[in-house]
């Protein structure tokens, strides 16, 4: 009798202690940083296992069957926010009709947010916010309800994804990168208290690896031209200097060039920050010979992300080659801060 008497509080006390080992692994993991897992996509080696900084960027063209025309850039992203792990998305409106912009964010901390990853699969999920790729390259999806604004969008890729290689963004400092040049755009929008139906095209872009220095995030341009010819531009003038663009024609053959010069005539300054902002740019590349023009339809919007401050706009774009054709489109400007 004695015996089982002493079982049973062995027993017990063996349940205690897993109860509470349960609880306090259960609080480890609520309170631990969102670290990036590992993703086989495009078909390598993937992510870094503990890359400390991931930004995904959808830049979409879109507009309902009765020709209201939208721009949608939205911006995911883990990483550090004023030293604190975080996890956020911004989400930015340019309104055709209005010729205006409006800007929403949220971000939230390790503690409300989940980050997972499995091969030929993503899921980011920002609390109420959602960046997903379904099983076997099937769509990107995005859930993203705020208090004033929702969208529900999928982006089907056209093109198959590129991979770009790594991006300096630092001494010693690395992001893998790749892009998607073209995708089919379709969402369900609520926006200024109204619900639209939305199709469109789009880049969607996704780099990881080492957070970016003061200043080292590049600047961004993307094309889409009428001839189906999709560009992709990183650039920085500022330390370490960056230099590349990604070009994918109508049959999905690409360059990857580093060789061209970038130039802009016209200074903005945005209020009330006072930043100063470069627009209507200039690029020229000898070994393509081609040059492109992006010239801004209206006024943009300023963003802050992760400190650091952004100017975006949509553009009209011209492409003209040296046997002297024209091609037209349409793209985005995402330009940093310049402080020279």
């Amino acid at each position: 009798m004695k015996e089982k008497t002493r079982l049973n509080h062995y027993i017990g006390q063996s349940k205690k202690l897993s109860i509470l080992l349960f609880f306090y692994l259960s609080i480890i993991t609520l309170i631990q940083d969102v670290n990036a897992q590992t993703l086989n996509f495009p078909k390598d080696d993937g992510r870094h296992e503990n890359a400390d900084f991931e930004a995904w960027s959808l830049f979409t063209h879109i507009e309902t069957k009765d020709s209201l025309q939208f721009g949608v850039a939205i911006f995911f992203f883990t990483g550090k926010f004023i030293g604190i792990k975080a996890s956020g998305v911004y989400v930015v409106v340019a309104d055709g009709q209005k010729r205006n912009y409006q800007k929403f964010s949220k971000i939230q901390l390790p503690l409300f947010s989940s980050t997972t990853h499995t091969v030929g699969q993503l899921m980011e999920n920002y609390s109420d916010n959602v960046l997903k790729r379904d099983p076997q390259n099937g769509p990107y999806v995005v859930e993203i309800d705020m208090d004033d604004f929702s969208i529900s969008l999928k982006y089907d890729p056209l093109k198959q994804p590129i991979d770009i290689g790594l991006l300096t963004v630092g001494d010693e400092s690395y992001n893998r990168i790749y892009a998607i040049p073209r995708g089919k755009v379709s969402a369900k929008m609520f926006y200024a208290g109204k619900e639209f139906q939305l199709d469109g095209i789009g880049i969607f872009q996704h780099q990881w690896g080492d957070k970016p220095e003061q200043n080292a995030l590049s600047d961004m341009f993307a094309i889409h031209l009428k001839d189906t010819t999709d560009i992709l531009i990183y650039r920085s003038d500022t330390f370490p200097k960056v230099n590349t663009m990604i070009v994918s024609n109508s049959n999905e053959e690409k360059q990857v060039l580093h060789k061209f010069t970038a130039k802009a005539d016209t200074i903005l300054s945005a209020n009330p920050s006072d930043n100063k902002f470069k627009l209507n740019w200039e690029f020229e590349s000898p070994d393509s010979l081609l040059k492109i023009k992006l010239l801004p339809n209206f006024e943009g919007q300023e963003i802050e992300m992760l400190g650091l401050s952004y100017w975006l706009t949509r553009c009209r774009v011209i492409l003209e080659k040296k046997n002297g054709s024209t091609t037209k489109g349409i793209g985005y400007v995402y330009i940093g801060f310049d402080d020279s």
